[in-house]
């Protein structure tokens, strides 16, 4: 395992550039959309508070493992403001970050629920990689890469993003690791550009009052020409106050080589008046996961009564 971590370290030495920021599971689906696209930022009248904590390959002693936790809100008139921070450890190489940007919301429709609203944001990432190389037993104690001052990479990133819904039609797309610093191998063609293009649509299907269904997909590109699909469907249950879904996720991924089915995960989420809960199994599709297990992602969160925008959203 020693050799495994330091073979990692080399790559990510030299494709530090590559890597993505926060890791993109099920956080969008589990009330955490404003985690992928700004434009989500204030999308209610709530002052939300969500957190997510996933857990890979559970057969691993030094299994990755990645916390976030953000707060987004209304704060005056259409305008709305989020932050968050998130922490990704991988044995001896840890990430973190935090993130912190603004929305602006067009009412599309006069409903007094925001129901039917289009909206754009903008966020920055302040992005940085830590190796701790005392986790490592190297045959080389001497190797350069173990000098001190070379464990640590710090990137500025930006991000983009829109979304809306219309009539329980629901879509965004959102630019994702657009590096602002540290970007001269990028710049000149020596590594690939690690920015991602999330895109992501559905309906929300009204069976019967207080029943929907609701089918989605969410597709992540990124310039090295690979591809990950999200195919998702919920099952709700709601009335004013508290709501119940269950549903799954599968998810594949296709680049220049080929494709695969990497995951299969159940779901479930639910609100209660104004504390929300949910949890996915990822029940890997792959050969990896029969050394590594599968992995599962919680979530929590609570939408308090906007104390900030006493005022409310403005619709004209």
């Amino acid at each position: 395992m020693k050799k495994v971590y330091i073979f990692f370290v080399v790559i990510i030495s030299g494709f530090a550039m590559a890597q993505e920021t926060l890791p993109i599971y099920q956080q969008y689906l589990l009330d955490g959309q404003f985690l992928i696209n700004p434009a989500f930022y204030g999308a209610t009248d709530d002052v939300v508070v969500n957190g997510n904590y996933q857990k890979q390959f559970s057969k691993l002693s030094e299994s990755p493992n990645v916390q976030s936790v953000g707060i987004h809100a209304n704060i005056f008139d259409r305008v709305g403001a989020g932050i968050s921070f998130f922490r990704d450890q991988n044995g001896p190489i840890s990430s973190n970050g935090i993130t912190a940007g603004a929305s602006y919301f067009i009412p599309l429709s006069d409903d007094g629920e925001r129901k039917d609203q289009f909206s754009f944001g903008t966020n920055v990432n302040f992005y940085n990689m830590n190796f701790d190389y005392g986790a490592l037993n190297p045959q080389d104690p001497n190797d350069p890469l173990l000098y001190e001052g070379n464990n640590n990479i710090f990137i500025v990133y930006a991000n983009l993003g829109m979304q809306a819904t219309y009539k329980n039609f629901f879509g965004g797309v959102s630019i994702l690791d657009i590096p602002l610093t540290n970007d001269i191998p990028i710049v000149n063609g020596i590594e690939p550009s690690p920015t991602k293009y999330i895109l992501n649509a559905g309906y929300d299907y009204v069976l019967t009052e207080g029943f929907s269904l609701e089918p989605s997909v969410l597709v992540n590109l990124n310039t090295n020409s690979s591809k990950l699909i999200d195919y998702n469907i919920l099952a709700k249950i709601y009335n004013e106050t508290n709501m119940f879904a269950a549903g799954v996720s599968f998810r594949s991924a296709k680049d220049n080589i080929g494709s695969q089915q990497l995951s299969f995960s159940p779901i479930i989420k639910a609100k209660l008046n104004k504390f929300t809960f949910g949890a996915t199994y990822n029940m890997g599709l792959s050969d990896i996961q029969t050394y590594g297990g599968s992995s599962f992602m919680l979530s929590i969160g609570y939408n308090f009564d906007n104390f900030i925008n006493t005022r409310g959203f403005r619709y004209r």
